[in-house]
């Protein structure tokens, strides 16, 4: 990182979120949500709203292929402090009311800006999770 850089403001748009697992028990869903934060400033989280979805089987999926949820999530918001360089964290989770949020993925982009899929990592076992 240049060490005059002045921080701005980094705009962050999530229009969706596709092949997630279901982690909830019962009704075969999540309730997802994703938070987004500069690494090592966690006082630059944002997050999103939490959109309910069930799991389906995909067209093209496969007699063994898993039933996995896609929700559009039409997520804007901004980043404060950003300087070039900074690491962006995702995070996509499961809202849960009675425990702890459950944890659905994850990716990370250090060039401050992507285009198209961010594949997220830790998605379970079989999933192919991804952010547009």
């Amino acid at each position: 990182k240049p060490q005059d850089a002045k921080p701005t403001g980094l705009k962050i748009q999530i229009a969706s979120a596709h092949g997630l697992r279901s982690a909830d028990l019962i009704g075969n869903r999540s309730d997802v949500y994703v938070e987004v934060e500069i690494e090592g400033k966690s006082d630059s989280k944002v997050t999103s709203a939490v959109v309910a979805g069930t799991a389906s089987k995909k067209e093209g999926a496969g007699e063994n292929g898993k039933n996995s949820i896609d929700v559009e999530l039409k997520f804007v918001g901004e980043l404060k402090g950003y300087v070039a360089g900074d690491k962006i964290l995702f995070k996509v989770k499961d809202k849960d009311f009675l425990k702890s949020d459950d944890f659905l993925g994850k990716a990370t982009v250090t060039d401050g800006g992507f285009g198209g899929k961010l594949v997220l990592e830790g998605a379970g076992e079989g999933f192919q999770a991804h952010l547009m």
